[in-house]
C-alpha cells in the first residue's frame, strides 16, 4: 500500500466531532471532543486545566426556551379572553414567535426536531382546531377532562401507552414513571350550572298542593321500581324551589326533571280522571322539552343522564316509539362518555352514596337499553360484557348510607331493601336479552329436513344459549329471590311497597319465560303439515315434535298465568293498585293473548289446556283491556288487532271446536269494530292497513306491532 492511498483512507476514517470545547471553538481549532481534556488542549503548555464545554448546554437552553415560548403562545390561544377576541375580529392572529438560528440564520438541527416532536400535552392544538377530540378519532390528549371518558382504543389511551413507553426509556433520577389513569369528569357528581339560566317565566310549577301530590306519587310508585335519583337531595331541593333558596343543581335541569317527574306522575295518579291524563301529562312534558337543555357538542352530566332516563319511562306511556328509542339512547352514550360503564371510574369516586348513584344511573340505563329492544325487537345499545363490567347497585336503602362517608355499608339484617328488587330486575332483563340474543336473532330461510334443527339448533353462534339452559337460569333466578319479593311472605305483612314489587316482578317473571318458549310455540304451530322423514318414527313419536309440544304448553300455561295475575289484582275502583304501570300491562297482556290464539291453532295444546280455560283467559284479557281504553289509543289499538287476529282465525276455520259458543262482542266483528271509537282517526287508519297474519308463517306472534309502543 503506497502512502497516498494511507493518507487517503486516514482521511476517510477521520471523525466529525459535533462537540467543541469553548477554547478550540473561540481559537477555531479542530476539537477532538475528548474530555475531561482534549487533544488540542493538552498539548498546550498551561497543565491542569480541563476543558469547558457549554455549547450543548446552549442547544438545550435555546430549546427549552423554543417550547417555553410556543407553550406560552398556545396558552395565550386557548384562553377564553383570546377566543373572544378572534372572533371578534374575524381572523386568526398569527404567532410571531422568535425561532432560534445556528449562527447561518436557519434553525440548527436540534431545534428543528424540538419543534418537530411537540409535548403530549399540546398535540391536539397543533394538529387540530384545539379541543382535543375528533369525531373519528377521539381524544387525542387526556388534559381535557371536559370532552369525557376515553377508553383505551382511542387516540388518548394510545398516547398514555406511547408515554409510558417513553418514560420508561428516558426516566431521569428526579422524575418518577408517569402512571396510567383514567380522566375521571368532574360533572359525574350534579353540580350548580355557571351556564346563564332560563327566564322565570319558564319555570311554571303546578299549585303547591298537586305538585305535593304528584312528587308523593313518583316516590310511592315509580322510585320503588327505578330509583334514579337520591330521594333526600332531590326532595331538599324541591323544597328550596317554592322557598326561593339558592340551589345546588342546575336550576334549568331540575325543573326540567321536575316537569318530567309531574309528566310521568300524571299518568299514573288516581286522583287524575283517566281521561284527563294524557292531556295533564302532555302539558308537563311540553314544559320539560321547553327547559330541556342539551348541546350535542357538550359533555353530559348525571343530572342529564337522570333526566333523560325519565323522559323514556315517560314516553313509554305515549305514541312516541321513536323519540323513546332516541331519548334512551342520548342517555347511554352520555353514561359511557362519563365513563360510568368501568368499574374504575366509579371506584375512584370519593363516597359511597356517589359510587352507588353511578352505578344505579349506569344500570338503570341497562334496564330500559333491555326494555326498549325487547319492545321494538332492536339490536340492544349495551353488551353482555359492558353489562357485567360494573357491579350492581347495593342492596342498600337511601337512609342508611351517610352522605359523606367513604366505607361501604350494608343493609341492617332483620329489614328488607327496597333496592333488592332492582337487583333482581336487572338479572332477570339480563337473561331476557340472552333470550333475544339467542332465540330471536335473524334466521336463515333455507329449510331443514333435519326436525332436531328445525326446533333447537340456536347454537351455531357463539356465545348463544340453548332453550333449556335459559330456562335453567330462570329456575336458579326464582329461587335466589329473597322472601319479600317472593309474593305472600309474612315477613312484612301489609307493606305496600314490598306487595307491588313481589307482583310486578311475577308479572316481568311471565313475561319472560314467554319470551323463552314463544319461538318453539311459532315453529309448533306452523308444522301442523310437516312429515317426519324418519320412516321407523312417526311426527308425533318424536323426541323433538314432543319436546316441542311440552314447551309450547308452557309458554300458553305461562300466558294464562299473566292475564291471571294482572285480573286478579286490576282494583274494581279503576285505581292503579299493586300492578306494574298501566302501559306494561297493556304489553305483558297483548303478548299473552296473542300466545292464546296461537295455542288455539292446535289440538294437541288444547288436549291438555282446555278450550275453556284458553277460553277463559282469552275473555279476561280483552276485559283488562278495554278498562285500559280511556288512558290511551295504545290499549284501544290492542284490542283492535286481537280481535281482527281473533276473526281471522274463526273465518279459516283453524281448530276452532263448533261446539264452543264464540264471544259475544264477536257476533258481528264488522259492526263492532266499525263502531268502536279509535281516536286520533284510527278508526280507519289502524283498519286499513292492518295485515292479516299468514297462520302458516307465525312470524307475527313473535313481535308486538310498532305502532302499538
Amino acid at each position: 500500500m503506497n502512502r497516498q492511498s494511507s493518507e487517503s483512507q486516514d482521511r476517510v476514517k477521520r471523525r466529525k466531532i459535533a462537540v467543541a470545547c469553548d477554547d478550540c471553538r473561540a481559537r477555531k481549532v479542530r476539537c477532538d471532543g475528548v474530555q475531561p481534556m482534549c487533544g488540542p488542549c493538552s498539548k498546550r503548555t498551561e497543565r491542569g486545566v480541563h476543558c469547558v464545554y457549554t455549547g450543548e448546554l446552549e442547544k438545550k437552553r435555546a430549546r427549552q426556551t423554543y417550547i417555553s415560548t410556543l407553550e406560552s403562545r398556545i396558552k395565550q390561544l386557548e384562553s377564553p379572553q383570546d377566543s373572544e377576541k378572534t372572533r371578534g375580529s374575524g381572523h386568526t392572529p398569527c404567532v410571531n414567535t422568535p425561532t432560534p438560528t445556528s449562527g447561518i440564520g436557519q434553525p440548527n438541527a436540534s431545534q428543528s426536531s424540538a419543534r418537530n416532536i411537540p409535548s403530549e400535552r399540546n398535540i391536539s392544538t397543533l394538529i387540530g382546531d384545539g379541543d382535543g377530540v375528533n369525531a373519528m378519532m377521539g381524544a387525542v390528549e387526556e388534559e381535557r377532562a371536559s370532552q369525557g371518558f376515553f377508553g383505551s382504543s382511542s387516540a388518548a389511551g394510545f398516547m398514555r401507552q406511547i408515554r409510558t413507553a417513553v418514560d420508561k426509556r428516558v426516566l431521569s433520577p428526579h422524575q418518577g414513571p408517569s402512571l396510567p389513569h383514567t380522566v375521571i369528569p368532574s360533572n359525574i357528581v350534579p353540580k350548580r350550572s355557571e351556564r346563564p339560566q332560563s327566564s322565570a317565566g319558564n319555570y311554571v310549577l303546578p299549585p303547591r298542593k298537586m305538585a305535593d301530590s304528584l312528587m308523593q306519587v313518583y316516590w310511592d310508585y315509580v322510585f320503588p321500581l327505578y330509583p334514579f335519583l337520591i330521594p333526600d337531595e332531590m326532595k331538599d331541593e324541591y323544597e328550596k324551589i317554592w322557598s326561593g333558596e339558592s340551589l345546588e343543581y342546575d336550576e334549568s335541569m331540575l325543573m326540567c326533571t321536575l316537569n318530567v317527574i309531574f309528566a310521568l306522575a300524571s299518568q299514573l295518579a288516581d286522583f287524575v280522571p283517566p281521561t284527563e291524563r294524557e292531556t295533564s301529562a302532555d302539558v308537563f312534558f311540553s314544559r320539560a322539552k321547553g327547559l330541556f337543555q342539551f348541546n350535542l357538542w357538550d359533555t353530559g352530566s348525571i343530572g342529564l343522564i337522570q333526566c333523560l332516563l325519565l323522559m323514556a319511562q315517560y314516553l313509554q306511556s305515549t305514541d312516541s316509539a321513536h323519540q323513546c328509542w332516541i331519548v334512551t339512547g342520548l342517555a347511554i352514550r352520555n353514561a359511557q362518555s362519563l365513563g360510568l360503564h368501568l368499574p374504575q371510574t366509579i371506584n375512584r369516586l370519593q363516597t359511597f352514596r356517589e359510587r352507588q348513584l353511578a352505578r344505579k344511573i349506569w344500570h338503570g340505563c341497562i334496564l330500559m337499553d333491555r326494555v326498549i329492544s325487547m319492545t321494538f325487537g332492536r339490536p340492544a345499545m349495551i353488551s353482555k360484557t359492558s353489562s357485567g363490567a360494573v357491579p350492581l347497585p347495593a342492596a342498600v336503602d337511601e337512609e342508611y348510607i351517610p352522605p359523606g362517608s367513604n366505607v361501604e355499608v350494608a343493609q341492617p339484617s332483620n329489614l328488607p331493601s327496597i333496592m333488592a328488587f332492582f337487583g333482581k330486575s336487572l338479572e332477570l332483563y339480563e337473561i331476557m336479552n340472552d333470550v333475544l340474543l339467542s332465540l330471536y336473532k335473524p334466521m336463515s330461510d333455507d329449510g331443514s329436513d333435519d326436525i332436531h334443527d328445525f326446533y333447537f339448533n340456536n347454537v351455531a353462534s357463539e356465545g348463544d344459549r340453548t332453550i333449556f339452559e335459559l330456562d335453567r337460569s330462570l329456575a336458579r333466578w326464582t329461587r335466589s329471590l329473597p322472601p319479600h319479593l317472593r309474593g305472600g311472605s309474612s315477613l312484612v305483612p301489609g307493606n305496600p311497597i314490598f306487595c307491588r314489587q313481589s307482583i310486578v316482578l311475577r308479572a316481568r317473571f311471565l313475561h319472560v319465560r314467554m319470551l323463552l318458549f314463544r319461538p318453539i310455540l311459532s315453529k309448533y304451530c306452523a308444522t301442523r303439515d310437516y312429515s317426519s322423514t324418519d320412516p321407523l318414527i312417526s311426527m308425533n313419536d318424536s323426541f323433538p315434535h314432543r319436546v316441542a309440544l311440552q314447551c309450547s304448553i308452557i309458554c300458553v300455561k305461562a300466558a294464562q298465568e299473566s292475564i291471571e295475575l294482572i285480573y286478579n289484582n286490576v282494583p274494581a275502583d279503576g285505581t292503579g293498585g299493586p300492578l306494574p304501570a298501566w302501559w306494561y300491562n297493556v304489553l305483558y297482556v297483548y303478548t299473552s293473548a296473542t300466545v292464546l290464539i296461537a295455542g288455539r291453532l292446535c289440538s294437541a295444546i288444547l288436549a291438555e289446556v282446555t278450550e275453556d280455560s284458553v277460553t277463559r283467559s282469552w275473555n279476561c284479557a280483552l276485559e283488562i283491556l278495554r278498562k285500559y281504553e280511556s288512558y290511551s289509543t295504545s290499549a284501544r289499538r290492542c284490542v283492535a288487532a286481537l280481535e281482527i287476529l281473533y276473526e281471522q282465525v274463526v273465518s279459516e276455520g283453524l281448530q276452532i271446536p263448533s261446539q264452543t259458543p264464540r264471544p259475544d262482542f264477536l257476533v258481528n266483528s264488522t259492526t263492532a269494530l266499525n263502531e268502536m271509537s279509535f281516536g286520533e282517526g284510527m278508526n280507519a287508519a289502524f283498519l286499513d292497513s292492518f295485515e292479516f297474519p299468514d297462520f302458516q308463517d307465525m312470524s307475527w306472534l313473535n313481535s308486538v306491532p310498532s305502532n302499538l309502543f
